[in-house]
Formats: structure tokens, sequence, C-alpha cells
């Protein structure tokens, strides 16, 4: 079985792009789908990021400073 599960704001949305008649009605649907989804998307690849320590001024944790020497 290939189910969808959706959370209440994107089926909402999925609502509104099904019932959307006009090309104005659809980009703006689509807008919405997309502002929705870019917080969550961004969340998702966190595991990536690099390593964060110390955050003092004299210790410093791993990674890439602004300057580089």
């Amino acid at each position: 079985l290939k189910i969808r599960i959706l959370d209440r704001t994107s089926l909402i949305l999925d609502i509104f792009a099904m019932r959307a008649q006009t090309s104005h009605a659809k980009a703006q649907v689509e807008l919405a789908q997309y502002q929705y989804l870019l917080p969550r998307l961004t969340r998702m690849w966190t595991h990536l990021e690099r390593q964060r320590g110390g955050g003092g001024v004299i210790m410093r944790g791993p990674g890439e400073t602004q300057l580089e020497t």
C-alpha cells in the first residue's frame, strides 16, 4: 500500500491545490506549499552540520573559522 501521511497544514494546502483553477491561484498555492516545506526540509539535513563546541572566546570548537590561515 502506498499511503501518504499528511499533517493538517499539508492536507489543507493539497485541497487548495486540487481546487485551484486559474493559473494565478495555482501559483499562489504552489508558493504557499514551498514556503511551508522550506523550514522542514532544512531541518532534515541538520545531522550533516559540523559539530560546534566550546562557544567561548578562548575555546573554539572544530570546524571552519571565518579567517583561514
